[in-house]
């Protein structure tokens, strides 16, 4: 009897301190999520819903003229809020789409298998089935890879892309291996990658992320952290997080880029450190009829951390290539002789 019990000793041991580690892990994800209120739509206009494969996917709507579909980056917080300060502008002549992503904002977070397909075929059934007219594509970082390939397949449905610092080239472009695959299996699990995923995305992290996504410090307010907060501990918020830490979610664009044929604009801000400005080159060498705009100083929120600029830079392209319903230039909220703090590179 005494044996079974030496036996037994260290086994009962590891159990009970497996059982602690889960019982604190569990604490500290409920003490991540005190607070913590159900989002709402922080960027106005028309709300609406996309039922898509028996999932609700939150978008929103305002203005008239031609439409452009904003499509947010991917991070670990990412949601249209980060076009907050584009959509009024850019309503008066287009209008104007936003869409959370399954996985992100205010749509459904289920716990599926996420993938760059999914995501790329989510956007084309929103256009298809939603807007159903031929849109402008503007997306961000990984997003914008998702828009070239989109873009690249159908250019009657997309007349063009407007890409901010897009990935896919250097950044975000190689397949998922075995290291990926047991990544979001951890994150994925319900208390132990909770905790996890909740340690990435606590208030400092978020604040260190943000202050490395902008050029200017002053913009990484404590509102701004605690919305970011929010959006990141959402029930179900870390599936799609999971999927892009793990490299699930890339996507190399070379072969998209080499069928791109139609009009194309790529935005940088000239101090991001995530995305370098450098990389715009290697875009340019595939499809060298891009027209390039670098904010400065902006880091990898151009469209953000320098919205005016950028909502010039947009709307006058949208109005050169008639998809905007500006008769003139001269009617648009500004000129490109207002782009002073812009370096436009041909």
């Amino acid at each position: 009897m005494q044996d079974n019990d030496e036996r037994e000793g260290p086994w009962r041991r590891i159990l009970l301190s497996g059982g602690a580690i889960l019982g604190a892990a569990a604490a500290y994800n409920a003490f991540a999520r005190k607070g913590v209120d159900q989002l709402t739509n922080l960027i106005g206009g028309e709300e609406g819903g996309f039922d898509w494969r028996d999932r609700r996917v939150a978008f929103t709507k305002r203005g008239k003229g031609p439409p452009i579909l904003l499509i947010h980056g991917i991070h670990a917080a990412a949601w249209s809020y980060e076009w907050r300060n584009n959509v009024d502008a850019l309503a008066r002549t287009n209008t104007v789409y936003t869409l959370d992503l399954l996985g992100f904002g205010m749509s459904e977070r289920p716990a599926i298998r996420y993938s760059a397909r999914l995501y790329i075929s989510l956007i084309s059934d929103f256009v298809s089935r939603v807007i159903d007219e031929p849109t402008v594509l503007v997306a961000t970082s990984l997003s914008g890879a998702y828009a070239i390939v989109l873009a690249a397949r159908d250019p009657l449905r997309f007349p063009a892309v407007a890409l901010i610092a897009p990935s896919g080239l250097v950044r975000l472009n190689e397949p998922v291996g075995l290291g990926g695959e047991a990544s979001r299996l951890a994150v994925d699990t319900p208390i132990a990658g909770t905790a996890m995923f909740n340690a990435v995305v606590s208030r400092p992290q978020l604040r260190r992320y943000l202050n490395n996504a902008y050029s200017n410090d002053s913009l990484v307010t404590r509102e701004l952290v605690e919305i970011y907060y929010a959006t990141s501990h959402q029930r179900g918020a870390r599936h799609a997080p999971a999927a892009f830490l793990s490299g699930h979610l890339n996507i190399d664009v070379r072969n998209a880029l080499r069928r791109l044929s139609q009009p194309a604009l790529l935005v940088w801000g000239e101090e991001g450190s995530t995305a370098p400005v450098e990389e715009f080159r290697g875009f340019r060498e595939i499809k060298r009829d891009f027209e390039i705009s670098v904010l400065s100083p902006a880091g990898d929120l151009p469209h953000d951390e320098r919205a005016e600029d950028f909502n010039v830079i947009l709307s006058t392209w949208l109005n050169r290539l008639s998809l905007s319903s500006a008769p003139t230039l001269d009617m648009l909220p500004g000129t490109p002789a207002d782009l002073q703090p812009t370096q436009q590179l041909l």
